[in-house]
């Protein structure tokens, strides 16, 4: 209402209050969102006859669609709306009436491009049409072009409740005629079954995907649902063992479980759609990382099995965009399997699916975490130096990384200095939450490993080790262990006076 009120007292508004006001509006938000393709057959709606009688419409949609030209329409193009309104030449409530009736008719054309898309939606209503219209031939004949299935079609909750619909529309088309067969009557209740149970299971992830949102109890057939899986009844319809397995992982997390899951996977990769498919692949992988942290590495080979699946198929990116965390997952499994020349074409291959502002950092931080795995110090040295990584958590990577190569390579001096720049700039981010303290307490337990004497005895090596494996929040816990039980600090110590710096 703020938006159409602002087009008859513009008088009250500059210019940039007038188009911040306007592009609030839910007309001005739905045309701006519309491709220029969408908009030109949205054009021909708005001035055909079927759809609307009232040149001020036609009038009004042309000239919201000339301001919103470009992707940022000027608050200037967006505050004329002093000479639209006496081109009009409509009063306070005609012209919020034909704002009104202007979104009706784009509400009108969104519901019908997703209608028309969906061919049996379409042909289902056609048949009703036909049969209500007591056209008995013509819907035999439209009748059978909607029972053939598709070929590949997805079989998720939303086609079997399309299948229970359409055999709706045969039941009602032939019970007047006389006895019906029992076949009708089973594949209505076949496809309603299957619709009711993939959408309780799939609820049922979702209320073990988020807790506080509402109890797996609560979800109405679950537990009928799960019941009748396990006693066999839905042993041939494959969404519904998808989300049955999917459920019990979240639930339980039994590995046979994600067996079945993986081999369902690899059987009907069609299955289906691309978001849901999506959502069950991320179940899958995230089973796999419960697991490895509790030590199971053969769960390091599936992850990055499935990883590679789900890129294959395109289900792993959202939108075509990979995320940041993804992209580092992805290297990180392939790194661990040390499979180095495809985790290297992968990081190459989809770099430009990253996210356009974090590409850039993105993909070299993860370049160099490549060269520093693999103990190509020169090459990850170079990168770490000469990229400034504004994203804090990679800062803070890219600076323990450096502490590894230093200390690793001998050069003590660079690592005095760097420990001593780490620790002020951790001061300088405080707002980084556990991150801060983890990382300080990395600086501390490498400056305290570095003042251990030459030759220090096994006691003062062991009384460190505890200090490290006894810290509740430390970054690069295993490293540190490892020079503990290595004692190669004592060249360093042997080379320069180390004195911790102040705060």
């Amino acid at each position: 209402m703020a938006g159409f009120l602002l087009v008859i007292i513009f008088q009250k508004y500059n210019p940039a209050e007038m188009a911040s006001i306007m592009q609030k509006s839910p007309l001005v938000q739905t045309l701006a969102a519309l491709n220029l393709r969408e908009r030109q057959e949205l054009g021909r709606w708005v001035q055909s006859p079927a759809f609307n009688r009232r040149p001020e419409v036609v009038e009004l949609f042309d000239w919201l669609c000339a301001q919103l030209g470009s992707s940022e329409p000027e608050p200037e193009a967006l505050s004329g709306k002093r000479s639209l309104r006496r081109h009009l030449e409509l009063d306070e409530p005609g012209l919020r009436h034909t704002m009104s009736y202007l979104f009706r008719i784009v509400k009108q054309y969104l519901a019908w491009r997703e209608w028309s898309a969906d061919s049996q939606s379409e042909g289902r209503y056609l048949c009703r049409a036909l049969r209500k219209k007591g056209l008995s031939a013509v819907f035999d004949k439209e009748f059978k072009t909607l029972e053939s299935v598709p070929q590949n079609s997805p079989q998720n909750a939303a086609f079997y409740l399309e299948r229970y619909q359409i055999a709706m529309e045969q039941w009602e088309a032939q019970h007047h005629k006389g006895p019906m067969e029992g076949n009708q009557l089973r594949a209505s209740d076949a496809a309603f079954s299957n619709f009711v149970a993939i959408t309780a299971l799939r609820h049922g992830c979702a209320a073990l995907d988020q807790p506080g949102l509402i109890a797996s109890q609560e979800i109405s057939w679950l537990a009928e649902t799960v019941n009748a899986v396990e006693a066999g009844r839905f042993s041939g319809v494959a969404a519904v063992q998808v989300y049955y397995h999917c459920y019990q992982l979240m639930r339980e997390g039994a590995e046979t479980n994600f067996e079945d899951l993986k081999q369902l996977l690899v059987r009907q990769p069609a299955l289906l759609p691309a978001q849901e498919l999506r959502d069950v692949y991320l179940i899958a992988i995230n089973f796999c990382i419960k697991k490895l942290n509790t030590g199971a590495r053969n769960f390091i080979r599936e992850a990055l099995d499935l990883y590679r699946a789900g890129l294959e198929r395109q289900v792993i990116q959202d939108g075509g965009i990979l995320s940041k965390a993804t992209y580092q997952n992805i290297l990180l499994l392939a790194l661990a399997s040390e499979e180095w020349d495809w985790a290297r074409n992968f990081l190459e291959n989809y770099r430009n699916a990253l996210p356009s502002a974090e590409r850039h950092n993105t993909y070299h931080f993860n370049l160099a975490l490549y060269f520093f795995r693999k103990k190509d110090y020169a090459s990850a040295q170079e990168i770490l130096r000469d990229v400034d990584f504004r994203d804090v958590h990679h800062n803070l990577d890219a600076r323990r990384m450096l502490v590894r190569i230093y200390f690793d390579t001998g050069a003590f001096n660079a690592l005095d200095a760097l420990l001593h720049s780490f620790r002020i700039y951790l001061q300088r981010h405080r707002n980084i939450g556990y991150h801060r303290e983890l990382n300080a307490n990395f600086v501390r337990m490498v400056q305290r490993l570095l003042k251990l004497p030459p030759g220090s005895d096994a006691e003062a090596r062991e009384a460190l080790r505890q200090q490290i494996a006894d810290e509740h929040y430390l970054a690069e816990r295993e490293w540190l262990l490892e020079q503990i039980a290595t004692a190669r600090h004592t060249s360093f110590a042997q080379t320069v006076n180390f004195s911790p710096k102040t705060k």
